[in-house]
């Protein structure tokens, strides 16, 4: 049987991870006075870095191919959840 809590990634936990370090990120260039969208265009490669391991994953099959495909939803995952993190940051805290 196993427990929950620990230390599955589950989307809930990818969320709330993408959440996190984009909270990190917007905070880090606010300190550092560069711009707030340097954030969301992070977030952009990062989604388009998923979608292309989720591609190679199927492109592999089997276990293997499974895996790195779950791997890759779930950066994407953290990386929508980050992307929409950072748009919100930047509409509300204006430099």
């Amino acid at each position: 049987m196993v427990k929950a809590g620990g230390g599955e990634m589950t989307p809930q936990t990818m969320m709330i991870t993408g959440v996190a370090v984009s909270v990190v990120i917007q905070l880090l260039l606010r300190y550092t006075r560069r711009p707030s969208h340097e954030g969301l265009i992070l977030f952009l490669i990062l989604i388009f870095l998923s979608a292309a391991g989720w591609v190679v994953g199927f492109a592999i099959g089997g276990w293997k191919g499974m895996g790195y495909s779950a791997l890759a939803m779930m950066v994407l995952i953290a990386s929508m959840a980050g992307l929409v993190t950072s748009f919100i940051w930047s509409l509300l805290v204006k430099e």
